[in-house]
């Protein structure tokens, strides 16, 4: 079996190879030719009074490659107030200041163990390339300026994966923070060939851009209704960036799947499991509150999803004229499968990671 690190998969993971895995990923997902299992949480107190644990896991299986991706996260989580919005960050909790999440990647040919991997450069680059991917069918044609919301970890790969499927000329970044912002553009000037340019204000973000990408960790609203405007095209890591009032605006939305809101389980609160897309709504409101509300779906459900947009079964952008936006609503264990299958691949090809028994992993005794 073979273990790799985040440092050597960024070494040679492309955002193309991500891009094409993932549109013939959905492609096959349409088929009959993959199988995906929505996310799962589990949310639970936690000892550690930084805030609340949680285990959050998801799978999908690919008949070409024969391979079945499991990802898997086990986090301290917390949300608090900052800037007027409402932020949900990681505690980096794990011995050394660190943080916990896995790929395991299995045969289905053999039923066994192929690969581990820690999931963070993974992560960032399937949402990424799921942007880009939806921008390929949604932005126009002669989009070249692009405005980015954040300077993290998010904005980090969307910046370079708009620049794959679009010829980016101009860049301008904002987020609260302008040292942050200064440094990101720094950083990141050295990975593209677009002008990138740190702005002083959101106004001065999206005027004259082509698409605007909001890249946050933000709960509450970063993307004003009144910036969507002809032409524009809008995408998001996050559904709360928007905000019901700026998608409601949208003439084409696409989301990325109708499979929208985890089933999470919290513990403490009672016999019953309670829904809620965010276990923030329990924080919030208390669990007595959160365990009569009523669950309602949100009115873009019945939007298309990115799969229709890659088969065709979806049209995508009609005009010039046209508003659109990919709303990334979820995340999908296929992107697992789809990326954890090209980086195995790539990590073959070169002769990355280090192989340890599979022997270890397998048992004599039937299960």
């Amino acid at each position: 079996m073979l273990i790799l690190s985040n440092e050597e998969i960024e070494s040679f993971l492309s955002i193309d190879k991500c891009i094409n895995a993932l549109e013939k990923a959905y492609a096959s997902w349409d088929e009959g030719k993959a199988i995906n299992r929505p996310r799962t949480d589990l949310v639970m107190p936690s000892l550690n009074g930084s805030g609340v644990y949680a285990f959050k896991s998801m799978e999908a299986g690919l008949y070409d490659p024969p391979i079945v991706a499991m990802r898997i996260n086990s986090d301290i989580i917390r949300w608090q107030q900052q800037g007027g919005r409402v932020i949900k960050t990681k505690v980096p909790a794990a011995p050394g200041d660190k943080y916990v999440g896995l790929v395991m990647l299995f045969s289905t040919l053999t039923g066994e163990p192929l690969a581990i991997f820690p999931d963070g450069v993974v992560q960032r680059m399937r949402v990424a390339s799921s942007s880009a991917l939806a921008a390929r069918y949604l932005a126009r044609q002669d989009a070249s300026t692009l405005a980015i919301f954040g300077s993290g970890w998010q904005a980090g790969s969307h910046l370079p994966a708009m620049c794959a499927v679009r010829s980016i000329k101009r860049v301008n970044v904002f987020s609260p923070t302008k040292t942050n912002r200064e440094a990101f553009v720094k950083e990141i000037t050295q990975k593209v060939s677009a002008d990138v340019r740190p702005v002083d204000s959101a106004e001065d973000a999206v005027r004259d851009a082509d698409i605007i990408a909001a890249t946050t960790n933000s709960l509450t609203r970063v993307i004003n209704p009144e910036w969507v405007r002809p032409g524009i095209h809008l995408t998001c890591v996050r559904v709360p960036e928007l905000g019901d009032e700026t998608i409601q605006k949208i003439d084409r939305l696409v989301i990325h799947s109708r499979q929208h809101a985890p089933e999470n389980y919290i513990a403490g609160f009672g016999d019953q499991g309670i829904e809620s897309h965010d276990a923030i709504d329990i924080i919030r409101k208390g669990p007595a509150q959160a365990r009569e509300a009523k669950v309602e779906h949100p009115f873009w459900l019945a939007s298309p999803e990115l799969r229709d947009l890659v088969i065709g079964r979806a049209q995508g952008r009609k005009n010039a004229q046209e508003s659109t936006c990919f709303l990334n609503n979820i995340g999908i264990g296929l992107q697992f499968a789809a990326v954890g299958a090209a980086v195995l691949a790539e990590a073959e090809k070169k002769g990355a990671g280090h192989e340890i028994p599979t022997d270890w992993f397998l048992e004599t005794v039937h299960p």
